[in-house]
């Protein structure tokens, strides 16, 4: 953790909605190659990439010794998920392909509402292996 201080505060946060931007928005992101995908892969990457988002910056707060209450890690998943949502409207209205998906800001609210108990459960580990004897 402490190699981590010197990345300036929501540097990694920032990084990852960059991606995320990049991948959503861009009509064809990983060229004209088609990926092979199983049925519902596009929906479990949305709920991976939003989860991670979430897990970024409450793991940034962590980071910097400004740990968020529970109900701040929902205020914060709750502003993840409202950016997932903005990203399928701006889907819809960029007209270049790619559409809105209600399923998909779905699958953004609970990837990044699962990143809260998931931050926890690593915060509790943490604690509990730097107090071994």
């Amino acid at each position: 953790m402490k190699a981590l201080r010197f990345i300036p505060p929501y540097q990694l946060t920032l990084a990852v909605a960059v991606i995320i931007l990049y991948l959503t928005l861009l009509p064809k992101p990983f060229g004209e190659e088609e990926l092979p995908l199983f049925p519902g892969a596009d929906k479990l990457a949305h709920c991976c990439m939003f989860g991670g988002l979430a897990l970024t910056f409450i793991f940034e707060r962590h980071i910097a010794g400004k740990c968020l209450s529970i109900g701040r890690a929902l205020i914060a998943s709750l502003a993840v998920t409202l950016f997932g949502i903005a990203v399928e409207f701006i889907q819809n209205a960029m007209g270049l392909g790619r559409s809105g998906d209600w399923a998909d800001g779905l699958a953004d609210a609970i990837g990044a509402f699962a990143a809260v108990p998931l931050c926890y459960a690593l915060h509790w580990i943490n604690v509990v292996v730097k107090h071994r004897p």
